[in-house]
């Protein structure tokens, strides 16, 4: 049992969309109660506590649409290069950088986009590998990632 509390919690639930001083209690993979600090301690006192130091306390967030094999060209700049539709993007861009992936930097670039969902919150991540040039066995490193980092996922 955890119980996670001292924090500004907000629920899905309308009839107590928000508590103050509130708490999470948490059994495995399971929420079993959502009250105040004060009184979710009270009543599981063998749980282990962490304290949100009056932070926001709330589900977490889907990201439901990712480019994962993308983060290998954020900031990217090619001099010269200038598309004039999304096809030239495609065939210029994204598809050249598909094209010279490895399974390594795939690995890679799923760790680097999971990582920052994880700090922005995001529990579950859904992202469509739409690998150009069909890197066999791709699918397999982004699932890899997923469970070494502990985010859950769902690929195609």
């Amino acid at each position: 049992m955890l119980v996670v509390g001292n924090g500004r919690t907000i629920t899905r639930n309308m009839d107590l969309p928000f508590v103050e001083n509130g708490a999470v209690a948490i059994e495995g993979t399971k929420i079993v109660e959502v009250g105040t600090t004060k009184d979710l301690r009270d009543k599981y006192k063998d749980a282990e506590y962490i304290d949100a130091k009056g932070g926001i306390i709330m589900p977490a967030f889907i990201n439901t649409h990712e480019h994962i094999y993308s983060a290998m060209a954020r900031g990217l700049s090619i001099n010269g290069y200038n598309p004039k539709g999304f096809l030239d993007i495609l065939d210029g861009q994204w598809w050249t950088i598909d094209r010279k992936l490895t399974l390594e930097q795939t690995k890679y670039s799923a760790m680097d986009t999971m990582i920052s969902c994880i700090r922005n919150g995001v529990t579950t991540i859904f992202d469509h590998h739409a690998s150009f040039g069909h890197i066999k066995g791709s699918l397999f490193q982004i699932a890899d990632a997923a469970k070494e980092l502990g985010i859950r996922s769902c690929l195609c």
